[in-house]
């Protein structure tokens, strides 16, 4: 990973999460960590759905496949995902960017936040059974997400 800390800019443009441009950002972003990513824990395949976006809709759909790009993120969705994961714009904000376990912890009680499916590949997906090297590299991808958006 140092290499990709060489390229890591300070004081990068940052913008309101899931706009747009932070959705272009983080799609470089996901392409730029691609080759240094850790093998997952579990292929997994996941669908991500953040409802009450202050973008568009105010629906953002996204997923992940482990197998098939690595564990960030793309706009859109998987036919016959081991799991959806429904979460509302701060829930996501916590659990991809900021790192607010509180936060998290608050959205699955209060159902701000739900899984359908895979609940126990979920945990896995996002933090659980993580080796050493995963788990650093989850910290460095959430860091430059950090960087690209916009926290106000």
């Amino acid at each position: 990973m140092p290499l990709l800390r060489q390229r890591y800019v300070a004081g990068m443009e940052s913008h309101p999460f899931l706009s747009p441009d932070w959705i272009e950002a983080a799609l470089g972003l996901r392409e730029e960590l691609a080759s240094a990513a850790p093998g997952p824990v579990r292929t997994a395949r996941v669908n991500l759905v953040v409802t009450d976006t202050p973008f568009g809709d105010g629906q953002f759909r996204a997923c992940i496949d482990t197998g098939a790009g690595g564990p960030l993120p793309v706009p859109g969705s998987l036919d016959h995902p081991d799991a959806t994961v429904v979460l509302d714009y701060p829930a996501a904000l916590a659990a991809f960017v900021t790192d607010d376990p509180d936060a998290v912890a608050r959205g699955f009680l209060t159902g701000a936040l739900r899984v359908d499916g895979d609940l126990a590949l979920v945990l896995i997906l996002f933090g659980e059974h993580m080796t050493d090297e995963q788990a650093a590299f989850a910290r460095f991808a959430q860091t430059r997400l950090r960087a690209i958006t916009a926290l106000e």
